[in-house]
């Protein structure tokens, strides 16, 4: 079978490239592996905000391409930050074309758009008549209509590749599907327990997966045994959780515990720090994630903090957690409650005593590990009762992947282009990471970079004056 492009994967990402493709003329296929109409995919079940690092995607594109850098301490690549940056605005004007209206996050001063109607921010994927679900279905529809086909039920296996051009797939079924190009966006790896394993955590069975876990890094593997290059596979997108997460239900995607994090110390079983947690959630995830035990981690903080959790975040952990069914340990004094939630005693007294003393004498930069301040305020833990809560790491999706250059082509380990072969979403690496763990924008990556990919095919298609019938 013969087409102008196939895409691999149905989310956002890939559906975004190929209307573009259709958009132009030309004859797409996306093979998307999930079968029900409805398939599950990280995309339909989204919140809907779209950010660039937080920022509104209609700043200036100068000022977002710098705050890609800044998030990620100058490790982003710059071609595909730049391009990115320079091509949000219209990203979002063409969203508003196809139909998407939005409205202003709810939790957030920056302007920044929501897809509507919202997705209510709970226990459970409540996403059938949520802003992302509808948009991904008119999406579908639209592409059809332009003469585009969507196959369901349809996984991808290999790529045909022929002295260094990529020109179609092959599926499990057998099938060769030809093109002039290939786009993979099929998501993250967060799903495969042994990419996982080999590159971000020694027990991915520990980590809660906090998605629909259908990213199983199909592409990556399929580009990477073709030569492709990767970057910064050992990151990912994720939020801290209540270790009874693992196996309540109730108990995920949220409340998430990333601000009570940067409100207390975070401790293994010997009752000592291991992280900055004035990083923030996503950065704080990692750390747990990377552990030798991720399911040793606790969070200890005293009254203020617990009452300030009935407000804080998108939704307040108190009373939620323990309404639904999680452990919030609590004691009179440090000690007792070190005997209720496992930790040593006299490491946690010693951790505390010197955490508010560093506070009071305003040297937490000093204290190892250090304690950053410019996001989250260090708080003394100096007020009964004590509080403490065991934690996991929730995995949403990884943020590392194929290296592509500004135009969304996929690169080789020398760095030169993969002729035919185009990425786009969250399987693309490159925009996030780094030490600090910066977390771009996972709808920005799949509506940016699929119109970036789809847009670029379309001009080679123009170029080759190809068109099937």
């Amino acid at each position: 079978m013969q087409f102008d492009a196939v895409v691999v994967g149905g989310g956002f990402a890939g559906l975004t490239a190929a209307n573009h493709i259709a958009m132009e003329g030309y004859r797409p296929i996306v093979l998307e592996a999930g079968i029900d109409e409805k398939y599950m995919c990280n995309s339909r079940v989204s919140t809907g905000a779209l950010h660039v690092g937080f920022r509104n995607p209609e700043d200036p594109a100068d000022q977002l391409f710098e705050n890609i850098m800044s998030e990620t301490d100058g490790t982003a690549r710059k071609d595909i930050a730049q391009t990115l940056a320079e091509n949000s605005q219209a990203t979002i004007n063409w969203m508003r074309d196809e139909g998407c209206e939005f409205m202003q996050h709810p939790r957030r001063a920056s302007g920044m758009p929501m897809m509507v109607p919202g997705r209510e921010m709970k226990a459970g994927l409540d996403w059938e008549n949520s802003g992302p679900n509808k948009f991904l279905l008119a999406l579908a529809d639209k592409l059809e209509e332009r003469g585009g086909q969507l196959r369901r039920g349809a996984r991808v296996s290999g790529l045909v590749h022929n002295d260094g051009q990529v020109c179609g797939v092959y599926t499990e079924a057998g099938e060769k599907i030809e093109a002039i190009a290939v786009v993979i966006a099929d998501g993250g790896f967060q799903a495969d327990p042994d990419l996982v394993g080999r590159h971000i955590t020694l027990s991915p069975e520990k980590l809660r997966q906090r998605n629909t876990q259908t990213g199983r890094g199909d592409g990556l593997k399929m580009a990477v045994a073709i030569g492709a290059e990767t970057i910064g596979l050992d990151k990912f997108y994720g939020h801290v959780l209540s270790r009874d997460a693992m196996m309540n239900e109730k108990l995920w995607p949220y409340p998430q515990l990333d601000v009570v994090c940067a409100k207390s110390i975070v401790v293994t079983p010997d009752g000592r720090r291991f992280a900055d947690e004035g990083q923030g959630g996503v950065y704080f995830t990692n750390a747990i994630a990377a552990l030798d035990d991720p399911l040793s981690a606790t969070a200890v903080f005293d009254h203020t903090v617990w009452e300030d959790a009935k407000v804080a975040d998108i939704v307040p952990p108190n009373p939620s957690l323990e309404q639904n069914g999680g452990t919030v340990f609590e004691a009179a004094s440090l000690a007792e409650l070190a005997g209720l939630a496992g930790l040593d005693p006299v490491g946690l007294l010693d951790t505390v005593t010197e955490y508010n003393d560093s506070i009071r004498t305003g040297g937490v930069c000093g204290l190892s590990p250090t304690r950053n301040t410019e996001k989250f305020p260090a708080h003394l833990i100096e007020n009964a009762p004590y509080y403490a809560i065991p934690l996991c790491a929730g995995i949403t999706v990884t943020s590392g992947g194929l290296a592509v250059d500004g135009s969304a082509q996929v690169l080789s380990k020398s760095g030169e282009v993969i002729s035919g072969l185009y990425a786009a979403g969250s399987v693309v690496g490159g925009l996030e990471g780094g030490p600090r763990v910066g977390y771009v924008g996972g709808l920005i990556k799949a509506f940016g970079i699929g119109r970036i990919a789809g847009r670029a095919i379309a001009a080679k298609l123009a170029n080759k004056c190809i068109k099937m019938p």
